[in-house]
């Protein structure tokens, strides 16, 4: 089961099954070499986490993000990740701080030119930064919820279509928690996270009323 769960959740992620799309249990048996019960019980699993909707007699599709689906997963990042960075201020590592203010400058590096961001870097500092806060928690189980949050944000692609502001504060934030765990300062670690994420909400659907301007 676990492979067919990793595949699916994998084309998913990287856009391979789309939103709505139907997930044959035949098809799948096919593409990934298992019967079709491992692929019932990873599309059950899937629908758990939040990737797809099983419905009677119509069977698996890829669910579709709405606007409250948007806000609650955000919101809950803010809680979550907020508690994890005032967690990561009491129990960081010198060398995690030391990568958090890495990843930092490696994103700055990555924004100097406004006509040329290299967003592949940006994304992957983005991803390893908060790997490492996650990571500096010390908690299994908040790392364990933080990455099925995490993942599901990555349907919605939430830097796609940021402006160059929007990312220069994203930075600025990460700096800035970095600075409150180098300070073992836990209360600022964990507003300023729950700021920057509440942040990316607003900046995610002033994107999305843009593109729809266009339309």
């Amino acid at each position: 089961m676990e492979k067919a769960y990793n595949h699916i959740r994998e084309m998913i992620l990287e856009g391979g099954f789309v939103p709505d799309q139907h997930l044959s249990e035949e098809q799948l048996s096919e593409e990934i070499g298992v019967s079709r019960t491992p692929i019932r019980d990873a599309l059950k699993r899937l629908e758990r986490d939040y990737f797809v909707v099983i419905q009677a007699n119509r069977g698996a599709r890829v669910r579709r993000w709405g606007e409250q689906d948007i806000d609650d997963l955000f919101n809950l990042r803010a809680m979550i990740e907020g508690f994890a960075a005032r967690r990561a201020a009491a129990r960081a590592t010198d060398a995690q701080i030391r990568g958090l203010f890495e990843q930092t400058d490696r994103i700055d590096v990555a924004l100097q030119d406004p006509e040329n961001i290299d967003l592949e870097a940006f994304l992957d500092g983005n991803k390893k930064y908060h790997q490492i806060m996650c990571e500096a928690s010390a908690s299994v189980r908040l790392i364990d919820m933080i990455d099925g949050l995490v993942a599901q944000a990555v349907i919605v692609r939430t830097a796609q279509g940021y402006s160059f502001s929007d990312l220069l504060r994203s930075n600025m934030h990460h700096r800035e928690m970095a600075e409150a765990v180098a300070a073992r300062d836990g209360d600022l670690a964990e507003s300023v996270m729950r700021a920057h994420l509440l942040a990316a909400l607003r900046s995610y659907k002033a994107a999305q009323g843009a593109l729809l301007a266009q339309d």
